[in-house]
């Protein structure tokens, strides 16, 4: 079967044209459908109202610093505030994805590497690990709260614990991939341990682990949001959590936006870096 190649070009215009389609989509439900949840705040909140008043009412969550006023100090909501509301509760959650991830991916591929190291590392580490990977990840939230309370270690913590699991099947997969002849090639020519694991097993897996950092990016949004979900101070997560609770859905849906194109930066970021890390092992020609 002859799969038909397009051009990048092509690719991105048919994608923007999705999103207009979606966008426009979005702004008719809201004309079909013009009920409020509660009063002010529409069921279905078109663009106009998102980016308007919407974004406006967001500078409530700005808690004041860096040199500037607040709402809670008696300052009027302003583009401004909600700005500034936006840029210190991204920041929180961004902290808290980036530390559990970098835990998460550290831990995660040295217990994998851990398992082919030798025969008592696969009996210690690989079933205890296989159990903790199937476990349902939102459904562990609230046991990370009671374990380390509303701290950002249990929140770090807990993404750590989402993406870990990945990184660690990731792992062992790409590692069971090696072809043993070059294992057995450098073990003929008196290579030991450590150098064959830092020169062979370590290089050949990090192309199957592109697709393992782009899976746990999608986890790691999902546990860095979970995690806020309970208690955080701070973060993208609070502001969804205050605004569930008092109906602001028009609120819920600008920080969903946001997320999403959070989520599709770092992914793309992602996959460019991984790529240029794996320029090495690009086919010739």
């Amino acid at each position: 079967m002859t799969v038909r190649s397009t051009s990048p070009r092509r690719d991105r215009m048919v994608a923007l044209g999705v999103l207009a389609t979606l966008a426009v989509g979005w702004q008719a439900l809201s004309v079909a459908f013009p009920q409020e949840i509660v009063p002010g705040v529409p069921l279905v909140p078109g663009w106009q109202v998102v980016f308007t008043s919407t974004l406006k009412s967001l500078s409530l969550y700005w808690p004041g610093g860096w040199g500037f006023g607040s709402v809670a100090a008696g300052d009027s909501p302003s583009y401004f505030f909600a700005f500034l509301a936006i840029a210190y509760h991204s920041l929180a959650t961004f902290v808290r994805l980036g530390a559990g991830f970098l835990v998460g991916a550290v831990v995660g591929v040295g217990l994998g590497l851990a398992v082919s190291w030798s025969e008592w590392g696969r009996r210690l580490v690989n079933l205890p690990v296989q159990f903790l990977r199937v476990m349902p990840l939102l459904a562990l939230v609230p046991l990370f709260q009671i374990w380390f309370g509303l701290s950002f270690l249990g929140e770090a913590s807990f993404v750590a614990y989402g993406v870990g699991v990945i990184f660690f099947a990731a792992a062992v997969n790409a590692i069971g991939n090696i072809n043993p002849v070059y294992v057995d090639n450098a073990r003929t020519f008196g290579a030991g341990r450590g150098y064959i694991y830092r020169t062979i097993i370590i290089p050949a897996i990090l192309p199957e682990m592109h697709a393992a950092v782009l899976l746990a990016l999608g986890a790691g949004w999902a546990a860095v949001l979970g995690s806020e979900f309970l208690g955080a101070q701070s973060g993208l997560g609070y502001i969804l959590v205050y605004s569930q609770a008092f109906g602001f859905l028009d609120r819920m849906f600008f920080i969903a936006l946001l997320v999403v194109f959070y989520a599709s930066m770092s992914y793309r970021a992602a996959d460019l870096s991984f790529r240029r890390l794996n320029r090495w092992n690009a086919a010739p020609g």
